[in-house]
């Protein structure tokens, strides 16, 4: 987002004042669209979210870091401004619930990239990061022995428990969460990819046995369960330990995406196998019977581990939180996984028209839009592709959509 600059020489308060300013205008574009969202389930028949009385009670609110100075452009005294976190709690009445949903990463914010999911050289121990929460010193060292988190989780929760409410409640999540009337009502924590680290560790941290950040309020442990997609692993094997442990409660259903405090995942996607070298190491060998040249993705794999070793000689390996699967688990099954680009058919007020969509082997079989020109896509698109929308037709049961306009 582009803000412009007032006048003035105090360039320091001037992009504060552009943060501040983004912050607002993102948070309320955030706002226009969750309204649209709860809008469009609850006047739908049946609500496809289980109830058609959700509204937005927090937020949502945006986290925007102040700009840098290389972000200013001078010819047009303008900054440009990125989104690194957002948040925003929604309740349903007649269910009872309350969700508190939290963003994925922000492709175009290299802090995103840089801070929040990649920064796993260095760890924080898990006590001291509770301490430093409640505002207390953190006076713990981090160490195998003890539930650790990666410094960029770490980033991610303090950016998310230091905003505060500027659309409804002027209140944290937290001072929020322990003003409402729990009675009866569930919490659940979500999100995917980023988020699918952040969801779970949040609920940790609410949660915790000794220190959590709700232990003075209704809440109970039971009464929370966490719902993260897609996400990296967040800590050591003392905090998958101490998570998979926390007694959070939710009941399972049969399907494979019905599954509480677990990390959903799709084989074919790479964010959720890091940052195991056995999980990351395995996923090349599967897209290399597809693409004959891997050799960019086969040195990020590669830096991603050195940097997770670092982060492990302190706290011991990267451990994965419970996590299970959502399709097959063979590089057989990839064969019908992998999305390919095609031509399809599609009716626009009663006229033929075209448009490229991305779809499986089966999905085109089934279409009746006729696709045609069935083409590859690249290695990082099939990336992408694995680690959004197939989650969306995995969970939700959405097919392919037309993804840009062709002729008409």
């Amino acid at each position: 987002m582009t803000i412009k600059l007032g006048d003035g020489i105090d360039f320091p308060a001037l992009l504060k004042e552009a943060a501040a300013e983004a912050q607002a205008t993102l948070t309320t574009q955030l706002k226009q669209d969750f309204a649209g969202a709860i809008l469009e389930n609850n006047t739908a028949n049946p609500p496809p979210l289980g109830a058609n009385d959700w509204t937005t009670v927090w937020g949502p609110q945006v986290f925007v870091i102040p700009p840098e100075f290389h972000s200013i452009n001078w010819l047009t005294h303008s900054v440009k401004c990125n989104a690194t976190n957002a948040m925003a709690v929604v309740f349903s009445p007649s269910l009872q619930r309350y969700i508190v949903a939290i963003a994925a990463t922000n492709f175009v914010s290299a802090y995103d990239w840089l801070i929040e999911d990649f920064n796993v050289k260095s760890v924080v121990a898990w006590e001291g990061a509770l301490q430093a929460w409640a505002g207390n010193k953190n006076a713990t060292s981090p160490s195998s022995k003890i539930p650790c988190i990666s410094s960029a989780t770490n980033t991610g929760i303090t950016n998310l428990l230091a905003m505060t409410d500027t659309v409804i409640t002027h209140q944290s999540l937290i001072d929020f969460l322990a003003s409402v009337d729990s009675s009866g009502c569930t919490l659940t924590f979500t999100g995917h990819s980023l988020a699918g680290a952040l969801s779970p560790t949040l609920a940790m941290a609410a949660f915790d046995p000794t220190a959590g950040l709700l232990k003075n309020s209704t809440w109970t442990v039971e009464q929370a369960q966490a719902y993260p997609t897609a996400g990296a692993t967040p800590g050591n094997g003392p905090f998958a330990q101490l998570f998979n442990g926390a007694g959070f409660g939710g009941s399972n259903g049969t399907q494979p995406w019905q599954l509480w405090n677990t990390d959903l995942y799709n084989y074919l996607d790479i964010v959720p196998r890091a940052w195991n070298k056995e999980l990351l190491t395995a996923l090349p060998p599967i897209y290399k019977a597809y693409y004959d040249d891997l050799t960019v993705l086969d040195a990020t794999i590669k830096v991603a581990l050195a940097d997770a070793a670092l982060g492990e000689l302190v706290a011991g390996p990267y451990t994965s939180i419970n996590r299970a699967g959502l399709n097959g688990e063979t590089s057989a099954d990839a064969a019908n996984e992998f999305a390919y680009q095609y031509t399809v058919t599609i009716d626009n007020n009663m006229s033929a028209a075209t448009a490229t969509e991305l779809m499986t082997l089966p999905q085109a079989a089934q279409s009746t839009q006729s696709p045609t020109d069935k083409t590859d896509i690249s290695w990082p698109s099939q990336l992408l592709f694995q680690h959004t929308k197939a989650y969306s037709e995995l969970i939700l049961g959405e097919g392919p959509t037309p993804s840009k306009s062709g002729n008409g």
